[in-house]
C-alpha cells in the first residue's frame, strides 16, 4: 500500500471514493468540487491504493484562516475528509492518510490539525481520539425562516 497526494490523474478514483463517503453528493458535484479544488491549490488529497494501484481510501486536508474552535494559530490544516473502503479497514490506512496529511501540513507552517464528525458517529470520535485529537466542542445547530417562504 502506499499514500500519494493526488493530482488531476486521480479524480476518478477520488470521486469514486467520495461518494462511497458522502452518497447524497452527485458524482458530477464532486467532480466539479474536485477538480477546482486541486487546480486553486485550496484542497489537497492524499489517497491511498494497493500494487495495483486499486484506491483504498483518501483524506481530503484544507487550510481555514477562519475562526476553527480549540485552534490558536492561523491558518490551522483542516481535514475535511477520511475514508477507507470496507474491505481495507483495520489495516491503519486511515492513521497512515492522517499521518501523510499532518506532515504536508506541518510543511505548509501549521502547528495544529483540526477535523469533525457528527454528533452519532461514534467510530469516527473513537479513531480521532485514538488518533490523538482532543474534543473541543460540541454543536447543535439551529436554523429559523424569517419569511412566510421555506
Amino acid at each position: 500500500m502506499r499514500i500519494l497526494k493526488a493530482n488531476e490523474a486521480d479524480l476518478k478514483r477520488l470521486v469514486q471514493l467520495m461518494q462511497e463517503l458522502w452518497p447524497h453528493a452527485s458524482a458530477d458535484e464532486l467532480t466539479q468540487e474536485v477538480r477546482l479544488g486541486l487546480r486553486s491549490g485550496n484542497m489537497h488529497y492524499f489517497i491511498a491504493i494497493d500494487q495495483t494501484r486499486k484506491p483504498l481510501g483518501f483524506c481530503q486536508l484544507s487550510f481555514r484562516y477562519d475562526y476553527v474552535p480549540g485552534s490558536l494559530s492561523s491558518p490551522t490544516a483542516y481535514l475535511e475528509g477520511l475514508y477507507v473502503v470496507k474491505t481495507a479497514r483495520h489495516q491503519r490506512i486511515a492513521t497512515q492518510l492522517v499521518e501523510h496529511a499532518s506532515a504536508f501540513a506541518v510543511s505548509k507552517g501549521c502547528i495544529q490539525l483540526a477535523s469533525d464528525t457528527e454528533l452519532e458517529n461514534f467510530i469516527s470520535q473513537q479513531f480521532h481520539k485514538k488518533s490523538g485529537f482532543k474534543e473541543v466542542e460540541r454543536v447543535v445547530t439551529y436554523i429559523k425562516n424569517l419569511s412566510h417562504e421555506t
